[in-house]
């Protein structure tokens, strides 16, 4: 048994639908980007005006980490969903879609506010939240869903902090 396949084998559900889910949550993340280069000024929400904390990774640090993160979130969206027949996982859908508006907007709403320290650190806030809610009831309907979590649980912590760094040294 590996992380996406389960005892029973639902035939409504290919493993192929996986590679859907993870592709199409990269997609959402990728328009998000997009959206942000035609919003952008002079500072992205990887590299802020102001004074930077001394821990601050280079951008494409960012933007490697979410190309791990969004597949991954596709996936374990997908185990959950695999489920559907056993279990209501609409609450986990919806949330699943939730999460996918906050990151769809995070880099627009951010360039619109002039990456302000104040901004990027609430909008991280909001995403920690929803990531840690995920993974709750993401585990509620299929325990593996938390195994294609764990980079997004671990990556919202520490962006929040270098945020909320970030708007100490910049208030």
């Amino acid at each position: 048994m590996t992380l996406i396949d389960r005892p029973t084998r639902d035939p409504s559900s290919p493993t192929w639908m996986a590679l859907v889910f993870a592709l199409g949550t990269l997609l959402s993340g990728m328009v998000s980007a997009v959206l942000s280069f035609a919003t952008a000024g002079a500072h992205t929400a990887a590299e802020p005006a102001g004074i930077l904390p001394a821990l601050w990774p280079p951008a494409w640090v960012f933007w490697a980490v979410w190309i791990v993160i969004y597949p991954a979130w596709g996936v374990a969206t997908f185990v959950v969903w695999r489920r559907r027949r056993e279990t209501d996982v609409r609450g986990p859908l919806v949330l699943y879609a939730l999460n996918v508006l906050g990151a769809l907007f995070f880099l627009p709403l951010s360039n619109l506010t002039a990456n302000s320290p104040a901004v990027l650190t609430l909008l991280d806030a909001n995403g920690l939240i929803g990531a840690y809610a995920m993974a709750w009831l993401y585990t509620r309907h299929e325990k593996r869903a938390l195994w294609w979590l764990l980079p997004y649980l671990v990556w919202m912590p520490l962006t929040l902090g270098l945020k909320t760094w970030l708007w100490l040294l910049n208030s």
